[in-house]
């Protein structure tokens, strides 16, 4: 897990191309209280924030896997974006720093390439939850089996390439 140093440079560096502040607010949820307050509302208290549940980045990211790839089936492009957002603050919370700068820039068949990484890292089986479709619009054809196997592979590769934190 990352310092709050960390999450706070982190927070300043995403600022700029987090337009929906998704990653932003995912980071500030890790932070102290005192360290968070000046991204909350002034009524905010230290008992309020000290009694939410905090689970480990990895945990959501799973509990959350099944819900962007509902999205990224359903051509859901906005909210597909957005749950790669919260994908990018949680793995790289949980120390896959590389794999967020090498794998999470380009955007393409509504991110389900990082949807499986995210899955391999996390042990959840995307393949139950992929609708075989991978296209970049509703009107285009899906790529071929053998290419979104490709994919699997890489992404398979990339996860096994992540230091385990």
């Amino acid at each position: 897990m990352k310092t709050t140093e960390e999450i706070l440079a982190r927070i300043e560096a995403v600022k700029s191309d987090d337009w929906m502040g998704t990653q932003q607010s995912d980071l500030i949820h890790y932070l102290p209280f005192d360290a968070a307050k000046q991204f909350l509302k002034e009524e905010a208290t230290q008992e309020d924030w000290d009694a939410r549940e905090v689970k480990a980045p990895m945990d959501v990211a799973k509990d959350y896997l099944s819900f962007a790839w509902d999205k990224a089936n359903g051509c859901r492009g906005l909210s597909a974006g957005r749950s790669l957002d919260h994908l990018k603050a949680w793995l790289w919370l949980a120390g896959h720093d590389r794999i967020v700068e090498q794998h999470f820039s380009d955007y393409e068949c509504y991110g389900k390439f990082q949807l499986a990484i995210a899955s391999e890292l996390c042990g959840f089986d995307w393949r139950s939850h992929d609708d075989g479709s991978w296209v970049d619009s509703e009107d285009d054809p899906s790529l071929d089996k053998s290419e979104i196997d490709e994919f699997a592979q890489q992404a398979k590769a990339a996860a096994a390439a992540s230091p385990n934190p």
